[in-house]
């Protein structure tokens, strides 16, 4: 009867949780990642590297107040959409608005810069469109209902773009491969590459609508280089950094991966921020503190930062540094170090996830 309960209780909250095309994301562990930490004693949340919102969704239905901080502006706005916003939607009206031209004087810069790299030109003069209009409800909203709805709003296309994109990446110029006639593919759906974004922002928008909510707290999302955020005071700090392949040994970009949406947000100073050398138009690469220095120091700068919260690091192995080494480091800071794993298989990858594990490295 128990494992019956749990399984339910656990299928619930897969129920519950917002789908994402987002890379690294935890959504389809969130119910082991629940058993290993729902008895710890904590309120209070960091979530340092939010992504897709997941996790901090999870800490959301579990009742804590929640801070999402994540580097990337695109990930912002979903934070903003799920986690600190517990009221606002978009209705049709919205929808309408956001999908059309209404009579602005609508900018090309998609469509000139980006023909032939990641969607169709039809594909490109919408996005200009939506860019644009998600920028001017200002003309129907203000002050923190705009907020949200902007937010709500680029998170639905955002989605929307992902699905439409080979690997739901924006990694290479690669447009070809899902518009080549003839070709066999192992990865992606032609259906969904082909279904029109209008049809497909009003099916996130479905769905997303129903994921607000509010559990009573004040929730708040920030984007900062994670060892630049003021001391604040967290019960529990969970951090889920870029992962570094112990054969490469450093960070995965996710800024190289998810620049488009990012140019989105900030769309009036795209043109000044891309790299014209690059193949697939990409913003320049932003240094932070996590791509810079040694892996094994930030580490060690991550724990001692948060050393008066209980600290959750979410990990892969085979990874760099070694598990061995961070609780090492983690010790440091902490006197009671426990790890759990999970054998993970991860979307895409031609190792199916054979000797690869989701580990979580717990620091009291």
């Amino acid at each position: 009867m128990l494992d019956k309960q749990k399984t339910e209780e656990q299928l619930d909250i897969l129920h519950k949780a917002p789908t994402t095309r987002y890379q690294g994301s935890k959504r389809s562990i969130l119910p082991w990642i629940y058993e290993n930490l729902k008895s710890l004693p904590f309120e209070t949340v960091l979530d340092g590297f939010g992504g897709t919102g997941s996790v901090s969704y999870l800490f959301k239905l579990m009742n804590k107040t929640v801070t999402f901080n994540d580097i990337l502006p695109s990930n912002r706005m979903t934070g903003i959409a799920l986690i600190e916003n517990d009221s606002v939607t978009l209705d049709e009206d919205d929808l309408e608005f956001i999908s059309h031209r209404n009579g602005f004087k609508y900018p090309s810069f998609i469509e000139d810069t980006f023909k032939g790299v990641y969607y169709t030109s039809e594909e490109n003069k919408l996005l200009d469109v939506m860019a644009l209009n998600i920028r001017m409800l200002s003309e129907k909203y203000k002050g923190d209902i705009l907020g949200k709805k902007q937010a709500v709003a680029y998170h639905i296309l955002f989605q929307a773009c992902l699905c439409k994109r080979p690997f739901n990446l924006f990694h290479r110029k690669n447009l070809s491969l899902r518009i080549a006639r003839g070709v066999e593919r192992s990865f992606g759906n032609k259906k969904t590459w082909n279904t029109n974004f209008g049809k497909l922002i009003k099916r996130f928008n479905k769905e997303v609508s129903g994921k607000v909510f509010s559990n009573g707290s004040k929730h708040e999302a920030i984007s900062h280089d994670i060892l630049d955020i003021k001391d604040r005071e967290f019960d529990l700090v969970y951090l889920d950094p870029p992962y570094a392949r112990a054969d490469e040994k450093m960070p995965k970009d996710y800024h190289e991966l998810y620049h488009f949406l990012d140019g989105m947000v900030n769309y009036d100073n795209w043109a000044e921020n891309i790299d014209l050398n690059t193949k697939n138009k990409r913003l320049f690469k932003q240094k932070n503190h996590w791509n810079e220095g040694k892996i094994e120091e930030n580490f060690d700068a991550l724990f001692k930062k948060f050393k008066d919260s209980i600290i959750v690091l979410s990990y892969g192995e085979p990874g760099y540094p070694s598990i061995y080494k961070i609780k090492k480091l983690l010790l440091k800071y902490k006197s009671k170090v426990r790890i759990a794993k999970k054998e993970y298989k991860y979307r895409l990858n031609h190792r199916n996830g054979h000797g690869l594990y989701e580990v979580l490295i717990i620091g009291e």
